[in-house]
């Protein structure tokens, strides 16, 4: 990316609007109009041709008096527009006729009311005039741009005005008024409009001139400075398809968003996996800051955050034709050309794709003819209810929101506060309702917040609330590869005064060596320990890390909110904060290993709510992290996940309902002694006899690994299991649910499930000699079920269209792992015609023979 500042100041100082009309760039401030070759423009910002030497090529003065500043425009090549508070003026053959070109009243509203807006739709030819007369008689005129005929007005009662969002396939008109009224119009190109929606937000407004477009395929609508969701102000994408419901949520703004302009491009990339994904991009900006933001729309993190003025803020973006430029103006006068290569912004689609995405957004009914008489419409509008966003529920038309606590045998934990703002909305009881003896939660404690609307959201009102470890007097931790290692920690009285005395020693037989010893103001809660580092984190978030002599890897890391998990493995550091935020950080490259996310969705949010606003999810019991980087965690519930950073989502590794019917999970083992959850051992091994012999020893070998991750996370279920008492419903299940009519294939289809997510699960975790017996064991599980279809579709798999031998799997060869299942089920009758014909294919019984 290449950034230019234009070193002359434009239009003596002061722009307030631009647009683009082909080739050429226009911009709009005071009493004129600056006409620019964009191309020169991006060629200068590529340092092919000199900024200095490139000069507007002509400017039109549009001979306005003082009161009337131009503060936008637009238009086409035959006829331009310009918008002033009193009036819209126009002119023909500009371009032609350039700087002698003469503007004349296009519409004109008299004081004091004033023009507040005026959008452009060039498909239809018609511009609609936003007017605020300061009483109830506020509308849009709707006019015909060649031959200026007023050929409707939609009006608006008291609701005044501020700015409108044009669609892409002319057919729907937004309107945003200063009472935060959202009212979405159908439109012809008679002037007949028809009121289809009217969206119940809560957004922040402020009387600005906001520049707001829609996505080129004309699918999504932006609504700025949203509070529906936090106390922060977000930007939320409305897909037009299904019922304007928010598809995502843009957060990185704090200050309140005054323009997002969407590319005219529609992109796409080609992912790791080989699928293509199609994203759009928009740029941001607000009016307290000179800060502009591009935006993935398909992405949680902005591409692009940077502070582009000190003195000024921006007051319009425009994007080139080819979305590969930004132009950015200021109040000041001064233009910033962003140029992009195409390899970052990704490939950019033809115009004959855009349009075919664009004939896919569903077209509305036509509008009956209306009377000329007839100037408004009586169709009660549909409201919409929106749905949540991110990590909200909502039950009964209420906000629902789900806190965790975390339980552990070697600490303590404070429990999650309940404070809450007191101007949160919450909704009475109705005195009227029967009384319950449901047992009452936790009551709330309302309190007040300072300037609530500065805060971070996960700071004021955060979605879930983990506990966070007591401060302890003294405590040690040691390195988990080298006993030797140990770190003590003395806290003080967490400040200056007392600091908190941090010591790591290494210990050799009667010998006592301190590598390093620094000394904190704060209070110290978790330490841990990876390869070559160390790590702690204090009361209010602040993380350390060490190397093993005390040198300073990073910088203090600042999470804003204390830490209730601080994990290490590798090179790897994990952190979970009491908001639910996961960071994960490779400390050899000092980078972020995957994007921050969210606990949350673990914590089963949709399934709990009651009348309070917080209530109460499944413990978190353990937070762990392997090796290459992959958080593991563990639920009192038995339930276990991962987090996979290609997917950028969690998984599921092990599910407690696999307890129940698998055949391969082993109920006999806990991690903390040898009490059976079902049957005993020797039924197993009664069980195991009747298997094929090869299948029982990788499954008992695969038994015995007491390094595998899988094994020891489904013996975390099983404590669990325990602890809740639900081992009699063990022994009970074969007795009852089998037996049932059409739950006949129930244990066999368990089983497979459960095979099916170990392979993928060991397969992600790296756990290569354990996915290779799991893939054998898997295979002859199917032939002897004979599930001829899908064991073919393994071997075709692997077999991958006769590259069966450069194609790499868990470190092995594709032809080695056919080898390997071929072999395995050779003697097995139901799939002989099967693996015969893949044996035949890879020279297996030609060799033999």
């Amino acid at each position: 990316m290449k950034l230019l500042k234009y070193p002359r100041v434009l239009n003596d100082g002061k722009v307030s609007g631009c647009c683009l009309v082909g080739e050429h760039l226009l911009v709009a401030g005071l009493y004129s109009i600056g006409c620019f070759s964009s191309e020169q423009l991006v060629n200068c910002a590529l340092g092919k041709e000199s900024a200095k030497e490139v000069q507007e090529l002509f400017m039109m003065r549009c001979f306005t008096d003082s009161d009337n500043q131009v503060y936008d425009v637009f238009g086409s090549a035959n006829r331009l527009f310009a918008v002033t508070d009193r009036m819209v003026l126009y002119a023909d053959e500009w371009l032609e006729k350039r700087a002698t070109v003469e503007f004349l009243k296009f519409w004109q509203v008299e004081a004091p009311a004033c023009i507040t807006d005026a959008k452009f739709d060039c498909n239809l030819n018609l511009v609609f005039i936003l007017v605020n007369k300061s009483s109830s008689e506020n509308s849009v005129v709707i006019c015909n741009s060649q031959t200026t005929q007023k050929l409707g007005e939609i009006p608006l009662g008291q609701s005044k005005p501020l700015t409108a969002i044009m669609d892409p396939n002319s057919q729907i008109f937004t309107v945003i008024c200063a009472d935060r009224n959202i009212s979405l119009f159908q439109y012809t190109d008679t002037g007949n409009y028809k009121l289809l929606h009217k969206l119940n937000h809560y957004v922040q407004v402020d009387p600005l001139r906001y520049k707001i477009t829609m996505s080129p395929q004309a699918d999504r609508l932006p609504i700025l400075n949203s509070m529906s969701s936090s106390s922060t102000p977000a930007i939320l994408l409305l897909d037009r398809q299904h019922n304007f419901k928010i598809d995502s949520t843009l957060v990185g703004h704090f200050d309140k968003c005054q323009i997002l302009k969407y590319s005219p491009k529609i992109y796409r990339k080609t992912q790791k996996s080989g699928s293509k994904v199609t994203y759009n991009l928009a740029a941001t900006a607000g009016f307290d800051t000179g800060s502009i933001v591009i935006w993935n729309t398909k992405r949680l993190k902005p591409l692009l955050n940077t502070k582009c003025t000190q003195d000024s803020y921006i007051t319009d973006l425009q994007w080139a034709a080819d979305g590969l430029s930004l132009f950015a103006f200021t109040n000041d006068g001064q233009m910033m050309i962003f140029a992009f290569r195409q390899e970052e912004l990704g490939e950019s689609l033809s115009e004959s794709e855009v349009e075919t995405f664009k004939s896919s957004v569903a077209h509305l009914d036509p509008l009956p003819p209306v009377p000329p008489s007839s100037t408004s419409s009586t169709i009660k509008p549909q409201d919409v209810q929106v749905g949540s966003i991110g990590t909200v529920t909502k039950v009964g038309g209420k906000k629902k929101v789900v806190p965790a606590t975390i339980q552990s045998a070697s600490m303590e934990f404070n429990t999650p506060s309940y404070n809450v703002p007191k101007d949160l909305k919450r909704r009475p009881k109705d005195p009227l309702l029967p009384s319950t003896n449901k047992k009452q939660k936790h009551d709330l404690e309302p309190m007040d917040f300072l300037d609530t609307t500065l805060l971070m959201p996960g700071i004021s009102f955060s979605k879930m609330r983990l506990a966070t470890p007591k401060v302890r007097l003294n405590f040690t931790c040691i390195a988990s590869k080298t006993e030797t290692l140990v770190m003590t920690v003395k806290n003080g009285s967490g400040n200056e005064q007392t600091p908190s005395v941090i010591t790591l020693k290494q210990k050799e037989f009667a010998y006592e060596k301190t590598l390093f010893e620094d000394f904190l103001p704060k209070l110290i809660t978790i330490c841990t320990a990876g390869n070559n580092f160390w790590s702690c984190c204090s009361e209010d978030g602040t993380i350390y890390v060490y190397s093993d002599l005390g040198r300073k890897l990073l910088p203090p890391l600042i999470m804003g909110v204390p830490c209730s998990f601080l994990e290490a493995c590798g090179n790897f550091l994990l952190c979970v904060t009491s908001a639910g935020q996961l960071y994960c950080w490779n400390i050899e490259t000092s980078k972020l290993h995957f994007p921050p996310s969210s606990v949350y969705p673990l914590l089963s949010p949709t399934v709990r709510f009651s009348d309070d606003v917080l209530t109460r999810a499944e413990n978190i019991t353990m937070f762990s992290l392997t090796s290459n980087g992959v958080p593991i965690v563990t639920l009192s519930n038995g339930d276990g996940y991962m987090f996979d950073k290609e997917m950028e989502t969690w998984m599921l590794i092990n599910d407690s309902w696999w307890a129940y019917g698998s055949q391969y999970w082993d109920t006999t083992r806990t991690t903390t002694s040898g009490i059976s959850l079902g049957e005993s051992s020797d039924k197993h091994e009664k069980k195991n006899q009747s298997w094929n012999s090869e299948a029982q020893g990788l499954a008992e070998s695969l038994n015995d690994n007491k390094s595998s991750i899988l094994n020891y996370l489904e013996k975390r279920t099983n404590d669990e299991l325990n602890r809740k008492g639900r081992a009699r419903n063990l022994q009970k299940f074969a007795k009852t649910i089998l037996m049932k009519e059409g739950y006949e294939n129930l244990e066999e289809v368990v089983t497979l499930s459960h095979l099916e997510n170990k392979l993928l699960v060991s397969l992600r975790l790296g756990e290569n000699e354990e996915f290779i017996k799991l893939l054998v064991i898997y295979s002859i599980r199917l032939s002897e079920m004979g599930y001829k279809g899908r064991l073919e579709n393994v071997l075709q798999w692997l077999y991958n269209d006769g590259d069966y031998k450069d194609m790499i799997i868990a470190a092995v060869s594709a032809e080695e792992l056919l080898k390997k299942i071929l072999v395995a089920c050779a003697e097995i009758r139901h799939v002989q015609r099967v693996t015969t014909s893949y044996a035949s294919a890879i020279g297996l019984i030609n060799d033999s023979i």
